[in-house]
């Protein structure tokens, strides 16, 4: 009676706690968001796009189109959204209230982990009372609340106290019930987010291995193996037949960008600036450190005393005598629970790998390597170092003989934990924000337009992250509206902010928005021949330059207003577009000045410095009869000359590069300039290719150009390339020329016409007005 009366008290305490907490999520929890913007806003797209538009259960077309993604990737959290879909078929649809239970699941999710801590403390055998305030302040103290701004997925505080709950019960009597229990909260947890399969499956193996290791159990190893086939084995055969084994795409960035810069610090684990001492010493004793954000897994100072303490002990025994030696089972479980913990939090330092030469041990990690934010394993850490703490200093409290100590040893830590815990949680708020396109009358399905004229919404400025190769990220109204715009209407985006997407899908998805080049090799993918909706934030594209600004020709305007313009954009625009830019080219030809040598200028002063390559010939050239290989043996020049000009100022540095190769757009660029005579250096700058590819042919070259001072006239110019990333394949790049910015340099072949870089082969003067789909 007194455990389900502390029960019940634990409920109601955390559930007024949540309220106080949280009161936008009770007062608006169905008509407002968590985060209006970018990534979290995102998220509310690819679950709700997923529950109302999507045909099957396993795959999201809301962005990306028209390859859309598998719902895990997708982010659409496929145990919830798969939840609400199903019943949606049954007849009991609840997505109008979709919004509200989402919010509520994330609440639900505190409440349970404060059930899961209570119920490990207990189940140790500390009593109610305490079990109730430390599971209450450890729930509330959870890194992962702060996940709640945007990776909802991840914030699940309840997942690594059930599991290590699930783990007291198996090591109470390993049966097999509670081992497929685990791989149930395995697999699940998974179809939140896919980080989780990965943290879980650590935290699992960690802890059964070192208790085999601790028992000496060779003998059952059969057993260990046949248990740990119910925990993952059976979830990873799950995951392999739906998600992996029948994936169609097989240019997937294998090693994404992360895994050496959001791992764990000692001072996201061990400080944080969220708490008023932290802060002292900050402004008065020293410095402190602020990680970036993956890096943030704040023990609390309570954990932390506690570990100094076992670890002067170890010290004191000269390493010889662990300083809490297990009595009992339940002190075992701790034991392998605290080693298991501290051993991952060392992975997601990044040891051994941030050693010297530990890079090099990376590539045979498997699919340990594809986890770019490696600090999150250091959640496993936060829970085993606080469990372990508290339950030592209640045991020790007990034992205490002067009764002073004894109450320092029960509330010190307790008042400690609730300090932190409050300022953790109020150093952050969360809120609920609303979002006016969801208000009626200002929703975008009240604007008089067909949508179903039209087969997907082209953002711009556009935006796609996924691919680990480009990073284009959404701005403005653009991280906001079209999200809304294609979950109202059904429409998908073309633009993605995915994980790990094709690289070759996204090199189409760039060349449909650049500067018209050739015919977009993505229309061979369109399923018909709709039109495009061009969402237009009349803002913000100007920020762009000149990026964008022709993708509104030949378009038909719909609907404005001071910063939105919705346009009709016929697929047929993008050969008008194309011919008009033939024809622009055309009639400058003939206006330039004539040169040696077939070229033509700006005027006959015009200096310039063009390398064909042609001395390096091959087949697959990108122009001409060559082309540079490099074999990323360490730094490639592509120029290393004197350059005979007077001309000082802006130039354009331009070049093309084969970047349908995984890490290829990774590349770095360096401009040096010295002077010619005394060798001494003027002017240094570094580019990456990424963030200066411009125009994309149909075969996988981009043209890279970028604008920088020449400082001195007759100086010597290097122009070189390195790529620290790329494992596959050499770089191929071809067709080198710096011209004055502003110039231009062409010539005319019987082929075609070369300008500023650009080819212009003779079949495209009369532009095609034939859809490949169509031929």
């Amino acid at each position: 009676m007194q455990r389900a009366l502390f029960f019940m008290a634990l409920l109601v305490v955390t559930a007024v706690l949540l309220w106080l907490r949280f009161p936008d999520f009770f007062a608006h929890t169905n008509t407002r968001f968590i985060e209006p913007w970018g990534d979290g806003y995102k998220t509310y797209d690819a679950i709700f796009y997923h529950v109302d538009h999507d045909t099957t259960l396993s795959h999201f077309a809301g962005m990306n189109y028209p390859y859309g993604e598998q719902v895990v990737p997708g982010d659409c959290q496929p145990l919830f959204s798969n939840t609400l879909k199903i019943l949606k078929s049954l007849g009991l649809d609840v997505t109008p209230y979709g919004v509200g239970i989402l919010h509520v699941f994330l609440l639900v999710s505190l409440l349970l982990c404060a059930v899961f801590l209570y119920l490990i403390f207990t189940r140790l055998g500390l009593p109610p009372w305490y079990s109730l305030l430390v599971a209450i302040g450890l729930a509330f103290f959870s890194p992962q609340i702060n996940r709640m701004l945007s990776h909802f997925g991840l914030a699940h505080p309840e997942v690594l106290p059930l599991v290590f709950y699930l783990l007291l019960r198996w090591h109470e009597k390993p049966h097999w019930r509670w081992s497929l229990a685990l791989g149930g909260v395995v697999w699940a947890y998974a179809l939140l987010h896919f980080y989780f399969f990965a943290i879980l499956a650590f935290a699992i193996v960690g802890w059964v291995g070192v208790r085999w290791l601790a028992r000496r159990d060779w003998a059952a190893t059969p057993g260990y193996l046949g248990h740990g086939l119910l925990m993952l084995g059976l979830p990873l055969a799950f995951f392999y037949a739906w998600m992996i084994y029948p994936d169609p795409v097989t240019d997937r960035n294998p090693v994404p960008w992360g895994f050496f810069n959001y791992r764990s610090r000692l001072s996201g684990v061990f400080t944080d600036m969220s708490q008023p001492h932290w802060q002292w010493i900050n402004d008065h004793l020293v410095p402190v450190h602020v990680p970036d954000f993956e890096a943030k897994a704040y023990v609390g100072l309570v954990a932390m005393a506690f570990l100094l303490f076992c670890f002067s002990l170890l010290l004191r025994s000269r390493l010889r005598t662990w300083p809490l030696a297990p009595t009992t089972e339940r002190e075992k479980y701790l034991h392998y629970l605290l080693l298991s913990g501290i051993a991952i939090s060392l992975f997601a330092y990044g040891l051994p790998f941030i050693l010297p030469y530990g890079k090099a041990l990376l590539p045979y990690t498997g699919p340990i390597q594809q986890f770019r934010s490696i600090g999150r394993f250091a959640w496993v850490f936060f829970y085993a170092a606080n469990i372990t703490a508290f339950y030592y200093l209640y045991q020790w409290s007990q034992v205490a003989v002067l009764p002073w100590r004894r109450w320092a040893l029960l509330l010190l830590p307790l008042g400690v934990l609730t300090f932190e815990s409050y300022h953790f949680n109020t150093s952050c708020p969360i809120d609920l924000d609303e979002v006016e396109n969801w208000v009626p009358g200002e929703r975008f399905t009240d604007r008089g337009i067909d949508y179903s004229r039209f087969q997907a919404c082209l953002p711009i400025p556009y935006f796609n992250i996924g691919s680990d190769n480009f990073w284009w990220e959404a701005t403005g109204w653009i991280s906001q509206k079209p999200f809304t715009l294609s979950m109202q209407t059904g429409l998908p985006l073309t633009a993605a902010m995915l994980t790990r997407t094709s690289l070759s899908q996204t090199l189409n998805q760039l060349q449909l928005v650049t500067e018209p080049y050739r015919m977009p090799r993505i229309f061979a993918d369109y399923p018909n021949d709709k039109p495009l909706l061009l969402f237009w934030d009349n803002v913000r594209v100007h920020e762009f330059g000149e990026q964008f600004i022709h993708l509104n020709q030949h378009a038909n305007l719909l609907y404005e207003n001071d910063w939105l313009h919705l346009y009709e954009l016929p697929l047929a625009s993008f050969a008008l577009r194309l011919q008009d830019q033939v024809r622009a080219v055309q009639a400058q030809m003939d206006t330039l000045a004539v040169r040696p040598g077939g070229w033509r200028s700006t005027d006959t002063l015009t200096d310039w410095l063009y390398q064909p390559f042609d001395q390096y010939p091959t087949p697959d050239a990108y122009f001409g009869a060559g082309q540079l290989t490099s074999d990323m043996s360490g730094r490639t020049r592509l120029l290393d000359t004197v350059w005979q000009s007077s001309y000082t100022g802006e130039v354009t540095v331009s070049f093309w590069q084969f970047l349908h190769s995984d890490r290829s757009a990774r590349t770095a660029i360096t401009w040096v300039e010295y002077d010619a005579e005394t060798g001494a250096e003027l002017f240094r700058q570094e580019r990456i290719s990424r963030l200066v590819a411009t125009v994309f042919d149909d075969r996988g070259w981009a043209l890279m150009a970028f604008s920088l001072p020449r400082q001195q006239a007759n100086s010597r110019i290097e122009l070189s390339i390195r790529n620290d990333d790329q494992k596959e394949g050499p770089l191929l790049l071809d067709e080198v020329l710096i011209r004055p910015a502003g110039s231009t340099v062409a010539r005319r072949t019987p082929e075609g016409w070369w300008w500023n870089n650009r080819w212009y082969p003779t079949n495209l003067w009369a532009a095609p007005t034939v859809m490949p789909n169509e031929q």
